[in-house]
């Protein structure tokens, strides 16, 4: 694990707990889509959760509160994952079932979003997978592409003469 990076240290980002990874994961269709970099951020979210001590083990396995996971752009940079790559693997994590968002965060304040782990993996690329797919943090109309799309438009009405 990296200590430091070009921002500061990451230590504030230590989490000390194991990741419990069950062997269905890895031989899922799913997780051999996903890129190296996607199997790191998944690992992440799996290090998130915390233990549900109040509910019983199912087959000797542990239960977890899944819900409510947060992994912050400024955290992925802060792991050497450009905030670019992290878009585009957290939409994969989406797309095979790994990862579900529960809160779809904006670009502006501390309105992040929030995840939870996803059973849809199970199903991936069969006739009853369900896909699902991150939407965008902004609303159509208020992003940069839109914004130059608009103002084109406005320059090309003017009439010069």
């Amino acid at each position: 694990m990296r200590t430091t990076d070009k921002k500061g240290d990451v230590k504030k980002y230590r989490l000390k707990r194991d990741v419990y990874f069950p062997w269905e994961f890895m031989e899922s269709k799913a997780f051999w889509e996903l890129s190296g970099t996607a199997v790191r951020v998944f690992f992440r979210f799996l290090q998130k959760r915390t233990w549900a001590s109040h509910k019983k083990k199912k087959r000797g396995r542990p239960e977890f509160v899944n819900g409510g996971l947060v992994f912050t752009y400024t955290e992925a940079v802060a792991f050497g994952i450009p905030a670019s790559t992290f878009l585009d693997v957290v939409k994969k994590l989406v797309k095979v079932g790994f990862v579900d968002v529960e809160h779809q965060g904006g670009g502006l304040g501390r309105d992040y979003s929030r995840y939870a782990i996803s059973e849809r993996w199970r199903d991936y690329g069969t006739d009853k997978f369900i896909l699902v797919e991150k939407k965008r943090s902004l609303q159509p109309g208020l992003d940069v592409r839109s914004w130059q799309a608009k103002r084109k438009k406005r320059e090309g009405k003017k009439s010069y003469g």
